[in-house]
């Protein structure tokens, strides 16, 4: 009976998977962003020039 007046045992790896997660949330966002900034270098160079005429 005395076991359920002590406080309730607190687990730690739930805060290491969430850590986790925020962490792997973070690094996609910067590694797109990276992506996605390369990718438009890449149009950029390949785009036709603004007065040339496509025939």
């Amino acid at each position: 009976m005395s076991d359920q007046n002590e406080n309730p045992q607190r687990y730690r790896w739930p805060w290491f998977v969430l850590a986790a997660f925020l962490l792997g949330v973070g690094l996609a966002i910067v590694w797109m962003s990276f992506a996605v900034h390369r990718e438009k270098q890449e149009r950029d160079v390949n785009a036709p020039l603004p007065g040339a005429s496509a025939r």
